[in-house]
């Protein structure tokens, strides 16, 4: 009973119909993905595939082909209704690559193969070489085609765009390093020239450009558009990863230019640098801790997978640094939203402890960077960070009304700081949310988005968050180094 009463305490939930778990946390990993597997393939249309859905009806374990209404937050437009978008499924492919090692069960591993096969085969547009997966496309079961919205509202752009998790490219460079090579190469048609000099880019590119002999190829480079941070780290890290497999120096050269962008738009005074080049908005003039800390940690990997980049490892460790400490709200104990060049905030507004869809992310997205950061250089500077944003958090009140990525992004955070600061009270929040999320959002067969929703939908964090539940496990079972930050990070 003192376990329900902590719960009711801590999270603000009610002890009436108090939750037991009578299952482990591999229980539930496990039949998730059985179930994902078994229901959410492509078996639509004439041409079938291996790829997973990433919306389904946990009522009748159907894929919808329209008419899911999104979450809170969430723009209706960049989801992949009626099919797959395999960006969304990056922590997904993990998952099932962990379950065979502890199952023994090569289904699984089947599954992410299968999946991600097909994926490369279908998703590919054969002139640009890009992926349709992102922020905007994905692969429509029923139509089989990549397109942007729904049947019923489809859109026009083609859009690529990254998203915040780390490209697999070494995964999928396994499975095909020829179409892998060409995805990375078709980077470039988010830049300006495909000479660049300035190495300004537009964060979206179109997937499906056709080649116009008399413009000899360059109309498949941007006019302009917005340069955003995270997008520089996650082009460094693509091109630093083709440099790395092929020695080609023009990719060395790729890497260089995108990776160095903001550092040189920084304030050579504070080492502070804006959130977007070419973007008039405070957003986009002003510093961001969370977009600084996607930035560094992008730069951070590209210097792990080659270390000729050790400048990209010191630019990273200033800039975070820089906006870590003005950002900091002593008196608030939290961080600003965004900061000034000069190191002065911008208002009041700070960052938020739980976040919800297409919005600012959370404060645990920077706590697990900086945990990360820590268990990569041994800085204690990062300790400190991780410290902050765990007391930050510690006694926070977990809401009746969330949305899984919110419980995800928490759970995860919980464990990263556990695993740096050896803080049992982290460790027992990780467990009471893995909890919650299984009272509140398990169907019996899917996790569902939010409490009294019918829906998985795998943008939203599902599998973050059941990764969460196997780093759980492999603590139970005594083996914190497969629990570890660095083997789950973004």
């Amino acid at each position: 009973m003192k376990y329900l009463v902590t719960l009711s305490l801590v999270f603000g939930l009610s002890a009436t119909g108090a939750f037991a778990q009578n299952k482990d946390y591999l229980f539930y990993v496990k039949t998730h993905c059985d179930n994902l597997i078994l229901h959410g393939k492509d078996v639509y249309g004439t041409q079938q595939s291996s790829m997973l859905a990433s919306v389904i009806d946990s009522r009748d374990m159907s894929v919808p082909k329209s008419r899911v209404p999104p979450t809170e937050g969430t723009r209706e437009s960049d989801r992949a209704v009626g099919g797959s978008n395999y960006y969304h499924d990056v922590e997904t492919i993990r998952l099932l690559e962990n379950l065979t090692k502890l199952t023994g069960d090569a289904k699984y591993e089947q599954a992410a193969t299968d999946y991600t096969r097909d994926f490369l085969t279908l998703c590919q547009n054969p002139y640009t070489g890009l992926l349709g997966w992102g922020e905007h496309l994905y692969y429509n079961f029923f139509n089989e085609k990549i397109m942007e919205g729904d049947l019923e509202k489809p859109g026009t752009f083609f859009t690529h765009e990254f998203i915040e998790n780390t490209p697999p490219w070494d995964y999928l460079w396994g499975m095909d390093s020829a179409r892998v090579n060409r995805a990375i190469t078709g980077v470039r048609g988010h830049f300006r020239s495909p000479v660049t000099q300035s190495f300004l880019f537009n964060r979206h590119a179109r997937w499906n450009k056709i080649e116009k002999p008399e413009y000899r190829g360059l109309e498949q480079y941007q006019d302009g558009g917005q340069a955003w941070i995270k997008h520089s780290g996650l082009q460094a890290y693509s091109f630093t990863f083709l440099y790395t497999k092929t020695r080609n120096p023009e990719w060395k050269r790729w890497a260089e230019g995108a990776g160095n962008l903001f550092w040189k738009y920084r304030n050579p005074e504070t080492d502070l640098t804006v959130g977007c080049i070419d973007d008039p908005r405070p957003s986009g003039m002003f510093s961001s801790l969370n977009g600084t800390a996607l930035l560094s940690y992008y730069l951070l990997k590209s210097w792990e997978l080659n270390p000729e980049f050790g400048h990209f490892k010191a630019q990273a460790e200033t800039m975070l640094k820089a906006a870590e400490k003005y950002s900091w709200n002593a008196a608030g104990k939290g961080y600003y939203l965004l900061v000034k060049p000069d190191g002065k905030p911008d208002g009041t507004d700070m960052i938020p402890m739980v976040s919800t869809g297409y919005s600012e992310a959370d404060m645990l997205l920077f706590g697990s960077i900086a945990a990360y950061f820590y268990k990569t250089t041994g800085d204690k500077a990062y300790l400190g960070m991780v410290k902050k944003v765990a007391d930050a958090v510690e006694n926070h009140q977990w809401p009746d009304k969330f949305v899984i990525n919110s419980l995800a992004s928490n759970l995860q955070f919980s464990l990263d700081a556990y695993e740096i600061l050896g803080n049992e009270k982290m460790y027992q929040r990780a467990r009471q949310l893995a909890d919650i999320g299984i009272k509140k959002l398990w169907s019996g067969k899917l996790f569902v988005r939010e409490p009294n929703d019918p829906y998985y939908e795998s943008k939203l964090g599902t599998s973050l968050m059941l990764a969460g539940f196997l780093r759980l496990h492999y603590l139970d079972k005594k083996q914190p180094s497969l629990a570890s930050v660095t083997k789950w990070s973004l």
